[in-house]
């Protein structure tokens, strides 16, 4: 073999490696650990889901459904996280709105969801249709993020990953003694369908 040959097979070899050892993707939202484990909270405890959505709410998990909306000319989505337990008669409902309709990782920057254009976040416990107490995005807080990973648009199924905080909203006493005046919700993740 001349040293061209040798050269070339190098090359190549160089070439092929670089191909198959790419970078792989960071993470949008950390990982995080509990750090609180005295606080008393509320959780809904895992009912029969076809997707299960869940997060570790303060210091437990709490499951979910996942339901989400597109709107604006098909350009946003609005994700609704709700949930409860079999013996309860509270729920839980976090909304999401404004979410560009695409995969990607997106700053949560408005404590609710009424503006018109930036991601916000509104979280509450409900007994019927009457809320308990709600909880908008502490916008002070770092990492409030929702990630996109999978938009389905044949199956209409969203899927993606989540952490966000929120702090009491109400200007009257909380009504729950078991949740907090902030609330964190960390290591979520969230698969379910949409509708146009």
């Amino acid at each position: 073999m001349n040293c061209k040959s040798i050269l070339l097979l190098i090359v190549l070899a160089i070439i092929s490696c670089d191909k198959e050892m790419s970078n792989p993707k960071m993470p949008c939202i950390e990982t995080e650990n509990i750090i609180d484990t005295l606080t008393k909270i509320y959780t809904s405890k895992n009912w029969n889901y076809n997707y299960k959505s869940f997060a570790i709410k303060v210091k437990d998990t709490s499951f979910y459904i996942t339901r989400g909306k597109r709107y604006n000319n098909g350009n946003s989505l609005v994700v609704f996280f709700s949930g409860r337990s079999e013996d309860s008669l509270i729920y839980e409902i976090m909304i999401t709105s404004n979410i560009p309709f695409k995969e990607g990782c997106f700053d949560i920057g408005q404590p609710n969801n009424l503006q018109s254009t930036a991601i916000g976040s509104e979280y509450s416990t409900n007994v019927d249709d009457v809320i308990i107490d709600e909880y908008y995005t502490d916008t002070s807080a770092l990492n409030n993020k929702i990630e996109i990973v999978t938009l389905d648009t044949i199956n209409k199924i969203v899927e993606g990953h989540f952490a966000i905080s929120y702090i009491f909203a109400n200007n009257r006493p909380k009504r729950n003694p078991n949740e907090p005046y902030r609330i964190r919700f960390f290591n979520g993740y969230f698969k379910g369908t949409y509708s146009d």
